[in-house]
C-alpha cells in the first residue's frame, strides 16, 4: 500500500502515514478550513490497511508506532483523531501492539486534558510526554 504523506500548513497538521515502517504522525495545528475533506484521506487509507491486516488470525507480531504532537486541536480534528484512534483500536484488539506518544507543552493544559480524554474513551493506554 502506497503511503501518505501531507505537508503542515498554518492551518492543518503534517501527516506522515508510512505503511512500510508501521508508523502514523500527526504534527503541528490542527484546525483545517474544510475538516471533513482534510481527514477523509486518512480515514480512507487507514480503512483499507486495517481492514487487510484485520483479516488475518494473529497480529501479536504487528507492532504499530502512532506520534500526536498538536499545538493546537480544534474540536472538529479531535472527532477525526478520535476515528483515526478507532481505526488502530481493531488492531489492538486483534492482539496487535500499538504504542501511541501523546505530546503536550507543560504549561498546555487542554492538549494534556485531550490526551487524557482520547486515551480514556478509546481504551487504549497513551505515553503522555511533555515537550522540552
Amino acid at each position: 500500500m502506497e503511503n501518505l504523506y501531507i505537508e503542515s500548513t498554518e492551518y492543518s497538521p503534517k501527516i506522515l502515514l508510512d505503511f512500510n515502517k508501521n508508523q502514523f504522525e500527526i504534527t503541528g495545528v490542527s484546525r483545517p478550513e474544510d475538516v471533513i475533506a482534510f481527514y477523509e484521506l486518512v480515514i480512507y487509507k487507514l480503512e483499507r490497511y486495517i481492514t487487510k491486516e484485520a483479516q488475518q488470525n494473529d497480529l501479536s507480531n504487528l507492532r504499530f508506532q502512532l506520534k500526536f504532537d498538536l499545538i493546537y486541536m480544534n474540536s472538529a480534528s479531535s472527532k477525526y483523531i478520535l476515528q483515526i484512534l478507532d481505526w488502530f483500536k481493531k488492531l489492538y484488539n486483534k492482539d496487535a501492539k500499538i504504542n501511541i506518544d501523546w505530546y503536550y507543552d507543560d504549561v498546555d493544559d487542554q492538549i494534556f486534558e485531550d490526551g487524557e480524554d482520547l486515551s480514556d474513551v478509546i481504551k487504549m493506554p497513551f505515553n503522555l510526554i511533555p515537550r522540552n
